[in-house]
């Protein structure tokens, strides 16, 4: 059986940090198609930039025209930084606040992001293959309805797991999970996953 066009495996361009596909590590093959956080990263530099550029035009316009600034109080703010000595509540209340902010902002760079492609296993040490978790769907979804009973089939790819749940119109679908499960699983080991994921079947009754 053939796999459709948009299903087969693609072979990545940019190899992890410059090194060549074949100097890799299978755990580095799987983590190269993982999605950079990159937009979150944009975010957070443009709001502290943002930040930055209108504290220091607020103060440097206090101290030239010895006015209250537009946005910010500054002489306020001046004041109460005069006046709080580092051992205050506030002060120790806003120092957490802003490492909670700053480990929490690290955790997040730090997190693996969902892989959009599944690395596969080739026998090509010089490339990258992979295929997309909705083609990686449809083709275990395809293999499960090839199962005779299954007349639907729906799967979820979960971080190392696969669920199926497939609809049978048999009253009695005695061991039809089994084989639904041999067929997914079959197709799992053809298309060779570097992470092969674990698969649970559920088969639920529907009349045509």
């Amino acid at each position: 059986m053939t796999a459709p066009e948009q299903d087969r495996p693609a072979e990545a361009t940019a190899p992890l940090q410059g090194r060549p596909p074949a100097e890799m590590s299978r755990r580095e093959r799987r983590r190269a198609f993982r999605p950079r956080r990159a937009i979150p990263a944009i975010v957070t530099a443009a709001a502290l930039a943002a930040a930055t550029i209108l504290i220091a035009v607020e103060v440097i316009t206090a101290l030239v025209s010895h006015h209250e600034g537009n946005v910010l109080p500054v002489p306020f703010l001046a004041r109460l930084g005069r006046d709080t000595r580092w051992a205050d509540p506030l002060a120790l209340a806003v120092a957490a606040l802003i490492a909670a902010l700053g480990l929490l902002l690290l955790l997040l760079a730090l997190w693996p992001g969902r892989p959009r492609v599944i690395a596969l296993a080739f026998d090509d040490p010089a490339a990258l293959v992979g295929i997309t978790a909705a083609g990686l769907r449809r083709q275990l979804a395809q293999a499960a309805r090839t199962v005779d009973g299954v007349t639907g089939a729906r799967v979820r790819v979960r971080r190392g797991g696969v669920r199926v749940r497939a609809v049978s119109p048999l009253r009695d679908p005695e061991g039809l999970a089994e084989q639904v499960e041999q067929a997914v699983t079959g197709r799992i080991r053809e298309l060779a996953p570097l992470h092969p994921p674990r698969v649970h079947v559920t088969v639920r009754h529907r009349e045509d």
